[in-house]
């Protein structure tokens, strides 16, 4: 453990010890933080000023604790930098001397590699587990499915005595590694619903009123480039652009087939699949194929779509895919987050202006 972790955690340990809050922590290979901001809403509605939503994509060693001690950094967007960590972790040991935590806490573990969870579970009691779904995805750092599975598994040890869990009723790998002595409740869910079904249970489990936690809902917004559908005037855009797995692209391919005009998938490519990269781009080109009427493919991966068209890179794409692209349109742009599929939807957004 490096010295920005000690700290970190020494600072959460002591507010944890100091304030009991209740935390609830998400895992899996799909809407982990679609889910999170679906019960922060939830939570947030029935208790006012008492509840902190881990911001962003904080769900690592490092991630974690920053969530707690509400630091709003974005890895993916930000070099953190010696001065700036210098700076963290001055605050961090303040925030763990005197500030108090909220009554409710809400972040994501993620398992980017073999020992993520177990090591995330070791430092952090948990009174609620939430695992939405398992499958492929981070694979090319794991010996295989089987691994990421129990991995992903390892958050129910974590519950406390007294606690409870939550799993996909429809997850195929889960059920058999849930502990004996944690009390874990299926979620019968679609895969596109799982947000707000799972936010449902937890709403239940806290006994918050039925009609409150619709409310929250109804007003939620979809976190930016998750699934998130724009009125472009003359054409509608899917933006899923931040990220992609064989799990999430069919929830994407799905929703696009019911939007009217003619479908266009832009989708790019699927990233550390390991040696069944090929194979799921295969069986995904495959799928998109049934679902919209071009199929464009973007990066070097994404040329096993076997679509209609290829570009070897999201700049590329956004210079020259207009050309395709017309009035009535319903468009899907998505592709994993190092593909940077954003640029896309950003051209896209661009073009067609809504007046």
């Amino acid at each position: 453990m490096d010295i920005r972790a000690k700290i970190l955690w020494w600072a959460v340990k002591r507010r944890v010890l100091l304030d009991e809050p209740f935390i609830i922590a998400i895992t899996g290979s799909i809407a982990k933080t679609s889910t999170k901001l679906a019960i922060g809403a939830v939570l947030r509605r029935a208790f006012p000023g008492q509840v902190r939503v881990g911001f962003g994509n904080l769900n690592s060693f490092l991630g974690v604790p920053l969530a707690i001690l509400d630091f709003k950094v974005d890895f993916y967007q930000q070099k953190i930098g010696v001065i700036q960590w210098l700076w963290i972790l001055k605050l961090a040991i303040w925030r763990g001397l005197f500030s108090k935590l909220p009554k409710y806490l809400v972040v994501e573990f993620g398992a980017d590699y073999p020992g993520d969870i177990e090591q995330l579970a070791a430092q952090l009691p948990l009174d609620g587990a939430i695992i939405t779904l398992v499958g492929p995805a981070h694979l090319a750092n794991y010996p295989s499915l089987e691994a990421l599975v129990a991995e992903k598994a390892k958050i129910l040890d974590a519950v406390k005595p007294g606690g409870w869990a939550l799993v996909n009723k429809n997850d195929p790998y889960i059920h058999n590694l849930t502990p004996k002595d944690c009390p874990t409740e299926t979620i019968d869910t679609a895969t596109e619903d799982i947000a707000v079904n799972f936010a449902r249970a937890v709403g239940r489990k806290l006994k918050i009123s039925g009609d409150l936690v619709e409310e929250a809902l109804s007003v939620m917004p979809r976190p930016e480039g998750r699934l998130q559908l724009k009125d472009l005037g003359s054409v509608k855009l899917l933006d899923d652009s931040y990220n992609a797995n064989p799990l999430s692209m069919p929830v994407a391919l799905k929703l696009l087939s019911k939007l009217p005009g003619r479908k266009v998938a832009i989708l790019g490519d699927m990233l550390e699949l390991g040696n069944t990269e090929v194979k799921y781009h295969q069986e995904i080109g495959q799928l998109a194929k049934q679902s919209a009427d071009l199929v464009i493919g973007v990066g070097e991966l994404a040329k096993e779509y076997g679509g209609a068209k290829h570009y070897p890179d999201s700049s590329v794409a956004a210079r020259e895919i207009l050309e395709l692209l017309g009035q009535g349109d319903s468009i899907l742009v998505k592709g994993s987050h190092g593909v940077h599929m954003e640029v896309i939807v950003k051209a896209i957004e661009n073009n067609f202006v809504k007046h």
